[in-house]
């Protein structure tokens, strides 16, 4: 009675990218904007998603661009004040 619906490999890892490239575009405007960085509950979303087979791989994918973003700006903002500091001394 229903299909399962076949989706193309090459759509699905477009989609995938577009996601995570969303998501760490929007973790780039908050550091910039100078917002908190947002928590998601990644736990949650990769249990929930290996439930339901992975159908929830482009919000996966979102929050992993998200948080790769976060920790590579959290990174570079703990250097900042290194250097700074050397210029006063």
């Amino acid at each position: 009675m229903f299909k399962k619906k076949n989706y193309p490999t090459s759509n699905s890892q477009k989609n995938a990218t577009n996601a995570y490239q969303k998501g760490y575009d929007q973790a780039v405007k908050d550091y910039k904007a100078l917002e908190p960085f947002r928590k998601y509950p990644q736990r949650i979303i990769n249990v929930t998603n290996k439930f339901i087979k992975g159908k929830m791989h482009a919000l996966r994918d979102y929050v992993d661009g998200y948080e790769d973003a976060k920790q590579q700006l959290s990174q570079n903002s703990k250097a900042l004040p290194i250097i700074v500091n050397n210029f006063n001394c």
